[in-house]
């Protein structure tokens, strides 16, 4: 028997007259680079389920080699037993029959070809992270020890590459956004680091470039190649090709058996009407595109979101919502990622694709005070600015630590899809930018286990509907009170300005009559 490239010898005993081959008693001898040794079948297990991470689905599923029976303690039937799976056999007229292996119960592994653990991050440039060895290599052995099936990364800073000459109005004839460019020596440079980043690094994952013109912005996703694609798509224009890349790389949607997964690097606000129009395009499309979604598949939208959904996400709430150039309408000002108008908007994109914020619903009810209230499983009873808690830092400026710090980077599920979330982990902690690994931006991982009976499918449902119906009333009890509070006030005004007035004209009559 062969598993990758190690050969099995299997051996039965014993056969049970009644109805099916039972293994009572199995010899494994391991054969790998001219080494012989026995190991147990719990040991075998193990082998099998890390041999099974490590090759392509074909390799587990297409080379089901045959286990050839030796002879032990009189075995009275020889038969070939697919390794794969231990499935009733039936004895007619002394031969054993197979019975027809239905395919969805066959184990291969826990890591086989779902996808189970998800990662993000906004590198800021793949190469520059690559050229500091010691940080890079830190990185790599965390990625390793989580064994992710996918790894969406953001602003890659890498230029696409040139497939024509000279200057046109769409970029895509001019560029091929799926390949690197290596058409000079500068960029030839980056071109070969890449090349032995995913040849050294990332051998056992597919590589889904989306890039700008320059090295500015772009994203790259791998997926374990074991881990079959429906489809992918670079652009959120439901009504063009689903090739046809963003312009800067912003966007690339993988289609999976249980859900779609969105990665987006969304367009920073900024502080002048040039980059607010950009952002408030990008956040309709995406509206409108998430709108579509739901009813097809489950989504994940993940990614650098530049969003900081409410002002927990923010270490200095008050500074960060001050924050402004120039004379500029009141909701856009603030911090990009945490004014008025992206939140508006966020709101409405979430609600359009039914969506949920992961992490904020496992840790829902944490105050900037520490306390908590219904709290999530995974809630965490302190909260201050070392905590793992937020997931982009403020670079350091001349060798001083910056302390301030947001939650902007996401993972953004559909409603129907919380049970499947075991876990929400932000990498990152601390004013010393501890597992930043030279970004300013941390990695976020999600868990995801296995699918959940339909009750708890529902359950999960009603509480999240029953949260947003409380914060919905909640809203709308407060602005109904300011209401009241206002009303209350202006008839108070308009009371007193009678009574003044009133006041007013007796006193001028009374001054009339003592004139009379």
């Amino acid at each position: 028997m062969k598993i990758g490239k190690k050969h099995l010898a299997l051996i039965y005993t014993k056969v049970n007259i009644h109805s099916r081959v039972v293994p009572t008693q199995v010899h494994l001898r391991l054969m790998y680079m001219g080494k012989t040794e026995m190991i147990s079948g719990t040991d075998f297990t193990k082998k099998r389920q890390k041999d099974d991470c490590k090759y392509e689905q074909d390799d587990v599923q297409k080379k089901k080699t045959k286990l050839v029976l030796k002879e032990e303690r009189n075995i009275s039937k020889n038969t070939i037993v697919n390794y794969l799976s231990f499935s009733d056999k039936k004895i007619e007229n002394g031969n054993i029959k197979k019975e027809e292996v239905d395919e969805s119960k066959i184990y291969l592994s826990k890591c086989s070809n779902k996808v189970r653990t998800i990662v993000t991050w906004n590198l800021n440039s793949i190469t520059a992270r690559y050229k500091n060895k010691e940080k890079w290599n830190d990185f790599m052995k965390f990625f390793n020890s989580i064994n992710a099936d996918v790894l969406c990364f953001q602003e890659v800073r890498l230029p696409a590459m040139n497939i024509s000459e000279g200057k046109c109005k769409s970029n895509d004839v001019l560029r091929d956004r799926g390949k690197i460019k290596n058409t000079d020596q500068k960029s030839l440079i980056d071109y070969e680091v890449m090349n032995a980043i995913l040849k050294n690094d990332f051998k056992n994952y597919n590589a889904y470039f989306s890039l700008a013109n320059i090295k500015y912005s772009g994203q790259l996703v791998l997926v374990k190649k074991n881990i079959p694609l429906k489809s992918i798509r670079y652009n959120l224009s439901l009504d063009i090709d689903a090739n046809i890349h963003h312009e800067e790389g912003r966007i690339i949607l993988v289609e999976f058996e249980e859900f779609f997964l969105l990665s987006t690097y969304t367009p920073n606000n900024g502080f002048d009407k040039i980059k607010f129009e950009r952002r408030r395009l990008f956040d309709e499309k995406l509206e409108k595109f998430v709108s579509f979604l739901k009813n097809k598949k489950s989504l994940i939208w993940t990614g650098d979101l530049n969003i900081a959904p409410e002002d927990i996400d923010l270490s200095h709430p008050a500074e960060f919502r001050k924050m402004k150039k120039g004379n500029v309408p009141k909701e856009f000002i603030g911090q990009p990622g945490c004014t008025d108008f992206e939140r508006k908007n966020f709101r409405k994109i979430m609600t359009a694709g039914n969506l949920v914020d992961s992490y904020r619903y496992l840790n829902r009810g944490i105050t900037n005070e520490g306390d908590i209230t219904h709290a999530g499983k995974n809630a965490q009873t302190k909260h201050n600015i070392n905590d793992n808690i937020y997931t982009w830092r403020c670079p350091f400026l001349i060798g001083k630590q910056c302390n301030k710090a947001m939650r902007i980077d996401h993972f953004i599920v559909s409603k129907n899809f919380l049970t499947r979330v075991e876990k929400v982990e932000i990498h990152g902690y601390g004013v010393s930018h501890n597992n930043f690994y030279g970004s300013d931006h941390c990695p976020v991982i999600l868990r995801l286990n296995e699918a959940p009976r339909m009750e708890e499918t529902a359950k999960a449902e009603e509480t999240a509907k029953a949260e947003e119906t409380a914060k919905a009333e909640e809203t709308a009890k407060a602005e109904e009170t300011a209401k009241t509070e206002e009303t209350a006030k202006a008839e108070e005004t308009a009371k007193a300005e009678e009574t003044a007035k009133t006041e007013e004209t007796s006193k001028a009559e009374e001054t009339g009559a003592i004139a009379t």
